[in-house]
């Protein structure tokens, strides 16, 4: 149950606490924002990375995103979803060269880029793998996700990405939420100062 009441010309919301605020949400990738190279306009594609993962076999599938190098290259691909989240993970189907992400933003709602992740990626190659990076939940809404590829990670194979799963909340954590309304309280007395 939502409450609102008027103090000194500030609407507040009151939440209950019987409200479930955050509603757990997993999705796959619905569209693509962008990328860096893609091996052809249908197989290997960029497209090829939306949805459920489709690419049951390890190995150079044309289901899979590719780049255009096979290597020399640092190269991206950002994928668009359906619904915006508070978001506390990602993760990266690999179906071959495993191993070769190094980097991870997520796309706020004004297609500002926010970095979550750096580092090293230790999926093993002769699998597909579920990278799975988690983090503290945003403050914002996420609506996309860039995943950063080096091609010289296997020096013998195409780097390919099956799926990006975002994982999040359609509203912020009971923590989230405290920090934004202390946020906003912060706001509330600097525009009473300022009247006063």
């Amino acid at each position: 149950m939502t409450r609102s009441v008027m103090t000194a010309g500030v609407l507040v919301l009151m939440l209950s606490t019987s409200t479930a605020l955050a509603s757990p949400m997993n999705q796959w990738a619905t569209s693509v924002l962008g990328y860096s190279s893609e091996w052809s306009n249908g197989d290997w594609s960029a497209v090829q990375a939306l949805g459920a993962p489709d690419t049951s076999t390890y190995g150079d599938n044309t289901t899979a995103w590719a780049p255009l190098p096979e290597n020399g290259s640092l190269e991206y691909l950002t994928l668009g979803y359906s619904t915006p989240v508070y978001a506390d993970a990602v993760t990266v189907q690999e179906t071959n060269g495993n191993g070769f992400v190094y980097q991870i933003d997520l796309v706020d709602l004004s297609s500002q880029l926010h970095t979550v992740w750096t580092g090293s990626d230790t999926s093993q190659p002769g699998a597909p793998v579920s990278f799975q990076v988690n983090f503290t939940q945003t403050g914002y809404l996420v609506q996309g996700v860039k995943v950063y590829v080096d091609t010289n990670h296997d020096l013998t194979t195409w780097e390919e990405i099956d799926a990006v799963q975002l994982s999040g909340n359609t509203a912020p954590e009971p923590a989230t939420l405290s920090l934004l309304a202390l946020g906003g309280l912060a706001m509330v007395r600097r525009r009473q100062a300022n009247l006063g």
